[in-house]
């Protein structure tokens, strides 16, 4: 079957924004050695011990929106009875690493990652940063109002203090946009991830909505010194 050069760069920008992102280096900005870190909901763990990787996982989702989202909606109880048994099977199956890419605001849960994490003996990781694809709806007030860098200061903040109190710290960052051109909102929350990359090393994750997004955020992160892969 021919296809034309737009639709081939199209749908395979897609695939290199969307996945490849994901795997541009685990380590933490202040300790870049030759043994690079990555951060699970349990504690640091050396790069070469995750074994075994789903990549992109969701023990938990809420899609009634930023302004309704609440933990109050769920019952941490039943859901760790759910997730456990197939988090040890996954074990079972020979899989090491679970990243979990569900974003705050659509039902990040650290702490019911942790005792997951505990219980089931899977390395879980959590992650930092917001979610704008889906029109927006899963964003912060503030989202909107902050610039890039008051952005990245909140999730650098939770990169090295922990999430919400918790002592839990992210192992990468997770962001989303829709179909392109990109919107102002959309083109400030990649520069706020890459602004975070650049202070913490964690890895940037991107959902993105067709290529012609993809092609905007790989112009975005090259003009903030990051490279995509």
């Amino acid at each position: 079957m021919k296809t034309s050069r737009r639709t081939f760069i199209r749908e395979t920008t897609y695939g290199i924004a969307s996945i490849s992102l994901v795997g541009a280096g685990c380590q933490s900005a202040a300790k870049r050695d030759s043994r690079p870190q990555v951060m699970t909901v349990t504690g640091s763990i050396a790069a070469h011990q995750m074994g075994i990787t789903l990549p992109h996982e969701h023990l938990l989702v809420d899609f009634i929106g930023a302004a309704q989202a609440d933990p109050g909606r769920y019952d941490p109880e039943t859901v760790f009875a759910k997730a456990l048994p197939h988090l040890e099977d996954a074990l079972n199956l020979g899989v090491a690493t679970f990243v979990d890419c569900t974003p705050a605001y659509i039902g990040r849960d650290p702490k019911l990652l942790r005792r997951l994490a505990r219980a089931s003996r899977l390395q879980i990781l959590t992650n930092t940063g917001y979610y704008g694809a889906g029109k927006n709806k899963f964003l912060p007030a503030h989202a909107f109002e902050e610039s890039e860098d008051q952005l990245a200061a909140r999730w650098i903040l939770e990169a090295t203090e922990g999430i919400q109190g918790t002592g839990i710290r992210p192992g990468f960052v997770k962001t989303g946009v829709d179909a392109g051109p990109l919107s102002a909102v959309h083109e400030k929350l990649v520069r706020a991830a890459a602004r975070t990359h650049r202070q913490t090393g964690l890895v940037v994750a991107a959902h993105t909505g067709d290529g012609e997004a993809a092609l905007a955020e790989l112009k975005i992160i090259d003009q903030e010194g990051l490279a995509g892969s």
